[in-house]
């Protein structure tokens, strides 16, 4: 069931998105604001996409190259 409920909606964690991971990973610890892995990952399928991650989390995502949608804020960033 939840296989055929998100078929073709799951996005891929590919080789263009490692290569995003290693870059946003890197830039993070460069900056003083390390990423955990999980949240590097999820950042790269985005920023390779171009697609926007919603989270309440902003913080976490925050100098990933990505556009962030708070859904419990009515301004995004």
């Amino acid at each position: 069931m939840f296989a055929e409920d998100f078929i073709e909606r799951v996005l891929a964690f590919d080789e263009s998105a490692a290569v995003a991971f290693a870059n946003i990973s890197a830039q993070r610890r460069l900056s003083g604001t390390p990423i955990s892995q999980a949240d590097a990952q999820i950042a790269a399928i985005c920023y390779c996409r171009n697609a926007a991650i919603a989270t309440r989390n902003v913080s976490d995502f925050v100098d990933c190259g990505i556009f962030i949608i708070n859904p419990w804020s009515e301004k995004s960033s």
